[in-house]
């Protein structure tokens, strides 16, 4: 079975075919739908890692990251931002409303510098575009400035 770290590497650079139709939206059931939580929990899921991450109640992990960061709060999963390691999941803030706009899952980090790599789905390739409604799945280099929370997968 293949690690979370090989799945994301095999995802890089897919992209929508617009209207966020996607492999993992079809997958998780909700396509045409924001699929950045999508595609993060599926990576858990292929590599057998699912129950680290989500609750028996959600066999294929969750679609909102809201609702993924609450679950993960709750089961004092969250780390501080500068021990990440690969395979946690990161959620960004982007905007002011203090809810999460985008999660992916951590490949590593410069703590001097301030800033993690990371795998990403929906997001855009470049500066430029939405960050968190974007085209393709990506491995971004983002400021701690934008980061929101990091959660541990259990028992890593």
């Amino acid at each position: 079975m293949a690690t979370v770290q090989e799945l994301c590497k095999t995802s890089e650079n897919y992209t929508e075919s617009g209207n966020n139709n996607t492999t993992f939206g079809k997958w998780f059931g909700l396509n045409n739908q924001p699929w950045c939580a999508m595609s993060a929990s599926k990576m858990f899921f292929d590599a057998g890692r699912i129950t680290e991450v989500a609750p028996k109640s959600k066999p294929k992990g969750f679609a909102s990251c809201a609702e993924w960061l609450t679950y993960l709060t709750k089961q004092n999963q969250l780390v501080p931002i500068g021990q990440a390691k690969a395979d946690d999941i990161v959620f960004f803030q982007f905007d002011t409303d203090a809810e999460p706009d985008h999660v992916g899952i951590v490949k590593g980090h410069n703590t001097t510098l301030k800033y993690m790599y990371v795998w990403e789905g929906n997001t855009s390739s470049g500066k430029a575009g939405s960050q968190s409604n974007g085209d393709g799945y990506y491995l971004k280099k983002r400021n701690y400035a934008t980061i929101m929370a990091v959660a541990r997968p259990k028992g890593k």
